[in-house]
């Protein structure tokens, strides 16, 4: 017996009121076992005590640590931190993506930053520009979504069991999605359109199309497994709207949506203060839609052949092995959004001394791993041309853009003439030495032209970050 505990189950007696003693363990879930008297001192109560309630009274405390506000699985919805959903940048290739976070979009150079690893959450927007693909795996899971170039989606719901939720305003993407439960489905959703899947490999786009500007294109198409296509529900539609329309696709099937282009795409005046990133979940459903069942595209077959994916999904049991720290700075930007959030409160309820006790007493995290090389703040009145050039879907590359590839172009075949004039020299002229090449020689002018076109891409890689 637990040292201690006879005593206060004992003592338990006085905080139940007169009427109430005797009969709050009693029924069929003590055995059946009842007692009388103020002072719990029926012998059938004396026996329970002596038996079965310590172990009880035990086994609750046990529960109430495990369980509890300060117990282990305390946290994100009682879930241990090793366990909570996230998503993870797992293959990257291009020039920029950006991630509006917090009140902040902060930009990324693929090339020179540290993207794949790059932790993701519930309620980032995320936007790769031309030329630029993602491959990012949503966490505890092996769900890969594959993002195309010019996209924006917020990554509304992640689920602990593969599931999740998707909001495209933009561009296209494709998800290869493990089996999922059917509590914990995944969706993406555009803004006339919601495919949900339980486990299959199929692409969602939402695209204007070039000969009708004035049309918004969702197509959703399937690979192999099924999807279920349907309107996006309207929480203030009439009770006798009508049933949703909805379609079932099988593989290599595809449903084109037609709706007029919703507002929120609609090219604005840069002297507009009121642009600013929006996602579908932000605004009603787009109508009417019109859906239309057909074969999937060769265009689109074409595309993703193309741009198949390059990663294999992680091992989620090994995911810190090699990303190491990844965790933790999942817990970083997860206390980074709570403190946004109360911020925010704080600043809405109007209480200016309590906002400035709250942020005299946080911490600064440790420096992250992973630092843009440009924050620009969206919710500023006047946002700058570059946050418009980032949020709004584009065709052509920046002037910045086309700068760096074409140092990019200059560094490589640098690199080639260098090659090739070692060689050269080495197998052809003989040159053993430094003073050999005071010889001249083809092979000195490959080396001297690969020397200046290496130092002219990388002057036009810093021109490119001072256009941007």
């Amino acid at each position: 017996m637990i040292p201690g505990l006879w005593q206060y189950s004992k003592g338990m007696n006085r905080f139940f009121p007169p009427g109430f003693r005797g009969r709050v363990f009693s029924g069929s879930a003590f055995g059946g076992c009842a007692f009388d008297g103020p002072a719990f001192g029926g012998s059938a109560f004396d026996g329970l005590i002596r038996g079965g309630l310590p172990l009880f009274l035990s086994v609750l405390v046990l529960v109430l640590a495990v369980a509890g506000p300060g117990g282990v699985f305390a946290g994100d919805g009682g879930r241990p931190p090793a366990e909570r959903p996230f998503a993870v940048v797992i293959y990257a290739e291009g020039y920029d993506m950006s991630v509006f976070r917090n009140g902040q979009l902060s930009s990324y150079d693929v090339i020179t930053d540290e993207v794949i690893g790059m932790p993701l959450l519930a309620g980032d927007l995320v936007q790769t520009d031309p030329e630029t693909f993602l491959e990012i795996q949503l966490l505890p899971s092996r769900t890969v979504v594959k993002v195309a170039e010019n996209t924006t989606f917020e990554i509304e719901r992640l689920g602990g069991e593969g599931g999740g939720g998707l909001a495209v305003s933009y561009g296209r993407l494709r998800a290869r999605v493990e089996r999922v439960l059917q509590d914990d489905p995944f969706e993406v959703r555009g803004f006339s359109a919601v495919a949900g899947v339980r486990g299959t490999d199929f692409g969602f786009d939402t695209m204007i199309d070039r000969e009708s500007p004035g049309e918004l294109q969702t197509r959703v198409y399937t690979f192999s497994g099924l999807v279920e296509v349907r309107d996006r529900p309207d929480p203030e539609a009439p009770a006798d709207a009508g049933e949703p329309q909805v379609v079932r696709l099988g593989a290599n099937e595809m449903v084109l949506v037609r709706t007029e282009v919703p507002e929120a795409l609609i090219p604005k005046d840069e002297d507009d203060p009121g642009h600013r990133v929006v996602s579908p979940g932000e605004i009603a459903p787009v109508r009417p839609a019109r859906f239309e069942q057909r074969e999937l595209e060769e265009e689109i077959q074409v595309f993703w052949q193309r741009q198949d994916y390059r990663e294999a999904p992680i091992d989620p049991g090994a995911v810190e092995d090699r990303f190491p720290g990844l965790r933790q700075r999942v817990d970083e930007i997860d206390q980074e959004r709570q403190r946004f959030e109360e911020t925010r409160r704080l600043r809405e309820s109007g209480d200016p001394p309590v906002l400035e006790s709250f942020l005299a007493e946080e911490e600064l995290l440790p420096e992250r791993a992973v630092v843009p090389d440009r924050t620009l703040d969206l919710r500023d009145e006047t946002p700058s041309g570059r946050a418009r050039r980032v949020i709004e879907p584009r065709d052509a590359p920046t002037p910045g853009r086309q700068i760096r590839r074409a140092g990019h172009w200059m560094v490589g075949l640098g690199l080639a003439l260098e090659i090739g004039g070692a060689a050269l020299a080495w197998y052809d002229d003989g040159y053993r030495s430094f003073s050999d090449l005071e010889e001249g020689g083809a092979s000195v002018a490959l080396l001297g032209t690969g020397a200046v076109l290496i130092s002219s891409g990388l002057i036009s890689y810093l021109i490119s970050l001072v256009v941007d």
